[in-house]
């Protein structure tokens, strides 16, 4: 016969193993665009990149919604 943790639900092993992976997908993920996408301002990529290694989930949330440029912005870059 098995024993089961009964102090943890198998519902939160799951879900702590989906956040464990979207975790370092989101980083590599802004990075990345990052590198991705031209810049007007040199260093800029240097900067935005810092930011994302120093605070990574502060950094790639700031990237995704203040940092990249919008689809139509963007094709005009390049």
């Amino acid at each position: 016969m098995e024993e089961h943790d009964v102090l943890l639900p198998l519902s939160f092993d799951i879900q702590a193993t989906l956040i464990m992976l979207a975790y370092p997908s989101l980083v590599i993920a802004a990075l990345i665009s990052i590198f991705r996408v031209p810049h007007d301002r040199a260093g800029s990529k240097f900067w935005w990149s810092a930011l994302v290694i120093v605070l990574p989930l502060i950094g790639a949330a700031a990237w995704f919604l203040f940092g990249a440029p919008p689809l139509r912005r963007r094709a005009k870059l390049q």
